[in-house]
């Protein structure tokens, strides 16, 4: 496995994120998302410029879409791949894929928006450059 295959996260899937059909609840997989997301920004040390209080800005979530392929049950660990599919001027896109660790099935494929806003308006804000170099390849 290259470094670039290595899973970025991994958890277990508890027994609250079941459904009454024995595997993980469709609502469940965003919060998966959501945390690799905040595991790829913590990894490479700029989760700072994400938090309003040191960055000066906030993201919200424009778009949240998942394509599911397989399901998860429990005490399954899963395994979670993000990218960074495009930085625009206010916004930022992710992707990010889940996979369950026992037979390496594709088992979701997510795409996130965030949307860079003023504190003071909440309105569309550049990102800014300290941010857009930290998340940029190289």
């Amino acid at each position: 496995m290259s470094v670039d295959d290595r899973p970025l996260a991994s958890f277990r899937v508890s027994m609250r994120d079941i459904d009454i059909y024995g595997h993980v609840h469709n609502s469940r997989y965003l919060d998966y998302c959501e945390d690799a997301v905040v595991e790829f920004l913590r990894q490479r040390q700029i989760l700072s410029h994400f938090r309003h209080t040191s960055s000066g800005v906030a993201y919200h979530v424009k778009k949240a879409e998942i394509t599911f392929h397989s399901p998860i049950d429990l005490d399954d660990v899963v395994e979670a791949k993000v990218d960074v599919e495009k930085i625009g001027r206010t916004s930022l896109s992710f992707a990010i894929e889940l996979f369950r660790q026992r037979d390496g099935a594709h088992c979701a494929s997510a795409h996130f928006v965030w949307v860079c806003v003023g504190l003071s308006d909440s309105r569309p804000t550049p990102i800014p450059e300290v941010t857009r170099a930290a998340l940029s390849p190289g």
